[in-house]
């Protein structure tokens, strides 16, 4: 029997109790679901965007899901705490799957709102109405008439059918958000949880906006998060998120991330695992208007038998569009990872810049990278490049290195530490940057068991 079977039979027998924590909107969508998930099965290993991360046996366990939302919010909150030295934002929690609204002493800056999915139905239905499952219903329609349309995903689906609350975060036009939003995430139980999350983020023209996720996993028993993000960024809006995922083995992570973008929009993504069980990160981009620019990063560090995929599709339908994919990977032990990134030039998307690149260091003979970029390109005028590596430390670096007395563990770690440096490299807040790559340093001497500001 697949694992969906379970979780099809839960919704059956719940319906009643879901609907009842949950708002109008997200009920709205959830028979709909329903019937798409009757024929299908979350995928496995046959399924080609999955070849490599078996959803169907990581949703197999017997999880226990929080449909009576058990966990109040002032308890949640007291169970998670996260800051980043010298870099003041605004702070929301999530705890499993409850939603800790943002404090009422929180100034937000004219235009700039960020609620609850509850908060949001009683005060600004219509944002949810109009965009919540907008763009993650979409399939990736294939370029060329030829070539069979993909299928919904199936976690996607899932999540929709059972997330009882999420994130809305609207920045009106010629919003600028002067701080970051921070939103943790905290996944803790003493039995074996499923968390089902939803982030909605409508960025209108000429706004701004930067996000700072934080993602957090303990306990002893296994549990699994699924993570639903939309973007939407309307003429020359601007959003970045950052994700830093210090989770655990036995936890397992998968995000699904839809972005729509227009014209002369910006769009920027990083994804920095430090420690995890098994992490999956979907990224499906569509540049809609002329002058878009999608810029995705990421950096892994792994050891043990942990599991990193990050596979992204980003999809130019318009002219005069740039794209870049930087993903680098520093794997021990018998840990595995993946990248495969797409990109898809559309006949009209003419003048497309596009950049893909993968790089890969295996410090065990175990470890094992699948390294997989792509493009189908269906125009003449275009510049897109891409490129994958997988090797060793370099030996003449270390040499050079060890010739000028500097220990060999020492040695080891500026390289690799340097390696992943252009991801780091890219983000643009300064005292984050130098967070991460602090936290980076003691990931590599095998010194961080938690983020030290985290109370997690």
């Amino acid at each position: 029997m697949s694992s969906l079977q379970q979780y099809l039979d839960l919704y059956r027998d719940a319906h009643d109790l879901i609907a009842q924590h949950s708002c109008t909107v997200l009920n709205e969508r959830r028979q709909e679901v329903a019937q798409l998930l009757q024929d299908r099965q979350l995928p496995n290993t046959k399924v080609e965007r999955y070849k490599y991360t078996n959803a169907d046996a990581a949703f197999a366990p017997d999880f226990g899901i929080n449909l009576k939302r058990l966990l109040g919010g002032a308890q949640a909150q007291k169970l998670c705490k996260c800051s980043v030295p010298g870099l003041p934002t605004y702070a929301m929690y999530v705890v499993n799957d409850v939603v800790v609204p943002l404090s009422e002493e929180e100034q937000l800056p004219q235009g700039v709102t960020v609620l609850s999915f509850a908060q949001a139905a009683a005060q600004c239905p219509e944002l949810l109405q109009k965009y919540y499952h907008k763009a993650a219903q979409q399939e990736p329609a294939n370029a060329h008439k030829n070539v069979q349309r993909t299928e919904y995903d199936a976690v996607t689906l899932l999540n929709t059918l059972l997330v009882q609350d999420g994130i809305l975060v609207h920045l009106a036009a010629g919003a600028k958000l002067d701080k970051s939003l921070q939103i943790v995430f905290h996944t803790q139980s003493k039995q074996p949880i499923m968390a089902n999350r939803r982030l909605l983020v409508v960025a209108e023209a000429d706004s701004f906006g930067e996000i700072l996720i934080c993602e957090h996993a303990k306990g002893l028993k296994d549990s699994l998060s699924t993570q639903v993000t939309e973007v939407y960024l309307d003429e020359k809006a601007a959003v970045s998120i950052y994700n830093l995922e210090e989770t655990r083995e036995g936890h397992s992570r998968f995000t699904n991330i839809y972005v729509e973008q227009q014209k002369e929009s910006r769009f920027s993504l990083n994804n920095l695992a430090l420690s995890t069980g098994i992490s999956r990160t979907m990224t499906n981009a569509r540049l809609l208007g002329e002058g878009a620019d999608c810029q995705t990063a990421g950096m892994a560090i792994t050891d043990g038998k942990q599991h990193v995929d990050n596979t992204l599709l980003v999809d130019h339908v318009a002219e005069n569009c740039t794209s870049d994919m930087l993903y680098k990977y520093v794997l021990d032990g018998e840990s595995t990872a993946v990248f495969a990134g797409k990109v898809m030039v559309r006949p009209d998307a003419q003048k497309t810049l596009s950049q893909q690149s993968s790089a890969n260091i295996c410090l065990s003979p175990t470890a094992h990278v699948h390294a997989l970029p792509m493009l189908e390109i269906y125009a003449d005028d275009v510049r897109c490049n891409h490129g994958a590596t997988i090797g060793k430390l370099d030996e003449g670096a270390l040499l050079y290195l060890r010739q000028r007395g500097i220990p060999l563990a020492e040695a080891k770690l500026l390289l690799q530490h340097a390696f992943v440096n252009d991801v780091l490299q890219r983000i643009p807040i300064e005292a984050l940057r130098e967070r991460l790559s602090h936290l980076v340093e003691l990931r590599f001497r095998g010194e961080l068991h938690h983020c030290q500001d985290c109370h997690c």
